[in-house]
């Protein structure tokens, strides 16, 4: 339990989980809510914003804007950004 714990503080873990929120809510709403389905491209943005997180993360770790908290709000709001570039 201890083990489990100790990987859920890990801020890949973080980025991980919104990722996946992310991707499960693009996926829903454009099979169920919209009345066609969204371009593949698009659904791939939050994973992007994702992927440049790992990546400034391994080079520079200790940087003020690699804070966890900032990069989930930031895949979050590309997901919101996504589903009203398709709404309008």
């Amino acid at each position: 339990m201890k083990k489990l714990k100790e990987l859920f503080k890990s801020p890949h873990i973080h980025i991980a989980l919104a990722t996946g929120v992310c991707i499960i809510l693009l996926a829903y709403i454009s099979k169920r809510v919209l009345p066609q389905p969204m371009n593949n491209l698009l659904i791939a943005v939050p994973p992007f914003f994702a992927s440049i997180y790992e990546v400034l993360l391994n080079k520079h770790e200790n940087k003020g804007l690699l804070t966890t908290w900032y990069w989930i709000v930031v895949i979050f709001f590309a997901t919101t950004l996504v589903v009203v570039i398709h709404l309008v």
